[in-house]
């Protein structure tokens, strides 16, 4: 189902995921979906990505950060939206700003 970033927060929310579970979320268009379970729909999305839930969701405001921070990581993989501090390969980790 086609949902809008809000239509998704609510989604999600309403789903509740527990840790430990496998959520896949993507984005066609200017709409976005989600399964939980490690479902990947038929056809291709513009960008997606799997988060194996670390907490509960909690309060909407905390949710809704944490689902901002899910959807820029996603973003980024495709070149849209903040630049988020990829580090080249070959660097050590941990790198130091």
């Amino acid at each position: 189902m086609a949902v809008d970033r809000e239509q998704l927060l609510d989604a999600i929310l309403t789903a509740d995921p527990q840790p430990g579970d496998l959520v896949y979320v993507e984005r066609r268009g200017h709409s976005y979906g989600w399964h939980g379970g490690g479902e990947c729909p038929p056809g291709a999305a513009d960008t997606w990505i799997y988060y194996c839930w670390q907490h509960t969701v909690g309060d909407r405001e905390t949710a809704r950060e944490m689902l901002d921070d899910l959807l820029a990581e996603m973003e980024s993989m495709i070149g849209s939206g903040a630049d988020r501090c990829r580090w080249p390969l070959d660097e050590p980790w941990p790198r130091t700003h």
